[in-house]
């Protein structure tokens, strides 16, 4: 499969749709909004991008509406690749309610700071397949940047990553803020604390600011964690493990944690301690 023999389409025109049209210049991108003449230009695409907004509504979950009416404007052989974050088991299930096409699932792991350069140039590439899609999956692949770790897999184990990865990350954020509280309590310098700490590759550089996501475009007023994504992906994930009776305890005292930092009022830093 060559991108020069299929006609691209990315619906919905946000961070993470802008970031993929810096992938594919040619393709036809929309959303009701911003791009909304080209409606109709997308039944012309052969390979689709859905990079719709997943919500979290209260008491529902995670809104996917947006994907869902997606459907109506293709054609009716089109290979869909869906960018946007899903509960798992949605690809498979739209899968079985439109049949006459194939659907991929293919994450995003960008940050919204940084999401063009995320996007271009990936740590991890995964391709999440149906029975259906399967055998496409590795040309899907192969049109998309190339990343150090690469992975085909069935899509509702790479919608689970995609959760799993960004609650983690929000568990970070908000184990580092208790740790600075920690640290002002003993008069000690929690930059070089931290700096110490993630030198650790097991642990990691990242998601240990205390103002918010050091990499993303979000306020940086307040401290825990915020963005788009963060904040939704927390919460969805923790109703849908509710609706399949696996209450997931650690992520709900996150997400309530996660409200209290949110109200406090940014504290300066303290001065690095003189060193003797």
């Amino acid at each position: 499969m060559s991108t020069d023999r299929k006609t691209i389409g990315i619906i919905g025109m946000g961070t993470v749709g802008k970031a993929m049209l810096s992938v594919f210049p040619h393709a036809i991108g929309y959303s009701p909004h911003e791009y909304a003449q080209n409606r109709d230009r997308i039944k012309e695409c052969d390979l689709v991008f859905i990079c719709a907004p997943t919500p979290h509504v209260p008491e529902k979950g995670c809104d996917t509406s947006a994907v869902e009416e997606s459907f109506a404007l293709l054609q009716k052989s089109a290979i869909v690749v869906i960018r946007s974050t899903v509960p798992p088991g949605t690809t498979e299930r739209l899968q079985q309610h439109y049949p006459a096409y194939k659907l991929l699932f293919n994450p995003e792991f960008l940050s919204e700071a940084t999401a063009i350069a995320d996007t271009q140039s990936p740590f991890r590439q995964i391709i999440g397949y149906t029975k259906e899609s399967f055998p496409i999956a590795g040309e899907i692949r192969d049109l998309l940047p190339l990343a150090a770790f690469t992975r085909l897999m069935p899509a509702t184990e790479a919608e689970l990553v995609k959760y799993w990865s960004n609650t983690f990350y929000a568990t970070k954020v908000v184990f580092a803020n208790q740790m600075y509280d920690l640290c002002r309590k003993l008069d000690i310098d929690y930059e070089t604390v931290k700096e110490c700490v993630r030198a650790d590759a097991r642990i990691g550089r990242w998601h240990l600011e205390i103002f918010n996501n050091l990499f993303s475009a979000a306020r940086k007023d307040h401290r825990g964690y915020g963005g788009k994504c963060l904040p939704k992906d927390i919460k969805n994930l923790i109703h849908f493990a509710n609706e399949k009776g696996v209450p997931l305890k650690l992520l709900q005292k996150v997400d309530a944690l996660n409200e209290k930092l949110k109200n406090e009022a940014p504290q300066a830093s303290l001065p690095r301690p003189e060193r003797p």
